[in-house]
């Protein structure tokens, strides 16, 4: 073990004592509400209680609540980030049972610049409290860019903007980074069925995500990053999303037209989320929840694959 990771592990065994300590003195409640630790709340325990005791079954009550909690966990655990930023095979059963959220998220934030920038979240994938008042967030200029107007939450430090990607009204060289999450294989699509009443975004217009790619390279500083994740594997279109192939792959690195720097894959399986190559990847198929039921047998959320992109503007 390096002293690095030494030192990590001393930490979070510092913390997990720290935690215990808190709960049985009984001061969770009064440090929470000066901000020094997160409020317990009794629903949401109910709620994961309820998911766990009712068999694990995703988009079940209590999922969201339990998939939450484990990200907020993995994003303040020390030892777990250092294996996603450094791209080695993860926990056994990882993520078992759950959507592609809880590579993703640790996957950018181990990414992200550890310096204050002003960033753009593509798509609202950030948009949530226990994300948001993470210190790496935090000390950021974050604009939120999406398509309809949604649950705000007041911040200095946080703008919403509701518009098409494709389009924007914003100047050129504004951002230092910009994070689009699972958010690029909605461009063109029918966003009507979860995301917008509006007409105009029933689309067909699959190949249109260029334009957004384009549009983020004029965004960007130059050495500006672009963090990208995408549903990978067999090329598939489900009407309101596609999932990305190979070849489709290779055209969202052409249409942004900087440097690759990363690219990451993982892979879902029976035993959860592990690292994975593009070739093992390749092969894998999207569980759409809402066409088809009941679930496989792996328990799939929904993608069986996802790819992480990281670029430079040049």
């Amino acid at each position: 073990m390096s002293n690095q990771q030494r030192h990590a592990s001393v930490a979070e065994s510092v913390r997990r004592l720290l935690r215990g300590l808190i709960d049985r003195a009984g001061m969770r409640e009064v440090l929470s509400k000066i901000g020094l630790v997160h409020p317990q709340s009794t629903a949401t325990k109910q709620a994961i209680k309820h998911y766990l005791t009712g068999g694990s079954i995703p988009w079940s009550a209590g999922y969201l609540e339990y998939r939450n909690q484990l990200i907020d966990q993995v994003v303040q655990n020390d030892e777990t980030m250092m294996i996603f930023r450094q791209s080695q095979p993860l926990p056994a059963e990882y993520g078992s049972r759950l959507d592609e959220r809880v590579v993703e998220y640790p996957w950018v934030f181990t990414r992200l610049s550890s310096a204050p920038s002003r960033l753009l979240d593509a798509g609202s994938t950030l948009n949530h409290p226990f994300l948001l008042s993470k210190p790496l967030l935090a000390q950021k200029s974050l604009v939120i860019y999406t398509l309809a107007p949604e649950q705000v939450y007041s911040s200095a430090n946080v703008s919403y903007i509701y518009g098409d990607l494709r389009e924007t009204i914003l100047r050129d060289g504004v951002f230092d980074e910009i994070a689009c999450i699972s958010t690029l294989e909605h461009v063109g699509m029918d966003n009507t069925m979860l995301y917008t009443q509006d007409d105009r975004y029933d689309e067909t217009a699959d190949s249109t995500y260029v334009q957004v790619l384009q549009e983020f390279s004029r965004l960007l500083k130059p050495g500006g990053r672009f963090l990208l994740t995408v549903p990978y594997g067999k090329a598939q279109n489900l009407g309101w999303l596609q999932q990305f192939d190979a070849a489709r792959l290779q055209s969202v690195i052409t249409g942004f037209g900087g440097k690759l720097l990363e690219q990451t894959f993982y892979r879902y399986d029976v035993n959860g989320w592990q690292i994975s190559g593009a070739e093992a990847a390749a092969q894998c198929e999207y569980f759409d929840i809402h066409s088809k039921q009941p679930f496989d047998t792996d328990y799939a959320a929904a993608a069986r694959a996802v790819a992480c992109i990281l670029m430079v503007k040049q």
